[in-house]
């Protein structure tokens, strides 16, 4: 799995492609804990938004270990992420996990960012 992390306009959008597996979490949650330590002052508060069009999941560890690292992203990040181009079988694993609400997922990117706005 790859993870990108760029920086568009007042947002940083964390693109995630390829295989997701139980082994590949582990690189992800100190790459998202390094995005909540580094985030760059000028962006005050964070706007977030992970896209998941590219990222396919292996194995059903690897999905439950996914979801708990992005809840424990979303309770440390300054304002909550957004979340676009969720597959529907994630949605509902997402969902079921989610019993705080802590997801907002939105069909795409630009209808995320926008939410910041509302």
């Amino acid at each position: 799995m790859k993870t990108e992390i760029k920086k568009n306009g007042d947002t940083i959008i964390v693109k995630m492609n390829g295989r997701l597996d139980f082994e590949t979490y582990l690189p992800l949650r100190e790459n998202l804990s390094k995005l909540v330590q580094h985030t760059p002052d000028t962006i005050s508060p964070a706007k977030i938004i992970f896209n998941l069009e590219k990222l396919e999941f292996v194995g059903s560890s690897g999905i439950s270990s996914f979801v708990q690292t992005l809840k424990e992203f979303n309770a440390n990040s300054p304002t909550k992420p957004r979340y676009c181009h969720v597959k529907s079988e994630f949605k509902k694993i997402i969902k079921a996990f989610d019993e705080a609400d802590l997801f907002e997922i939105y069909d795409t990117e630009d209808r995320a960012r926008k939410s910041f706005n509302q």
